[in-house]
């Protein structure tokens, strides 16, 4: 899904799209907030849960620096 198509997309729409096609790939702990990262469509999804609320308050294609906060908790094996 292009940027700009998935930007104009409403929290809910959002949320839908990621419940119905996405894959469960990592989570972290960020400040007050617990961000998801899924796969749908090829394309790195992130979820943004306020802990205090359990809201989802954000959502959005991730980008390299969205990414990067995942590596600590991935480890390959040779």
């Amino acid at each position: 899904m292009e940027d700009g198509k998935f930007d104009r997309l409403s929290l809910h729409e959002r949320a839908n799209l990621v419940w119905l096609r996405g894959q469960f790939v990592d989570s972290v702990i960020y400040n007050n907030y617990c961000l998801l990262l899924y796969s749908v469509n090829r394309q790195f999804v992130e979820l943004y849960i306020d802990l205090r609320t359990h809201n989802i308050v954000w959502i959005s294609l991730a980008n390299e620096y969205d990414l990067a906060k995942y590596l600590d908790g991935i480890q390959l094996e040779v």
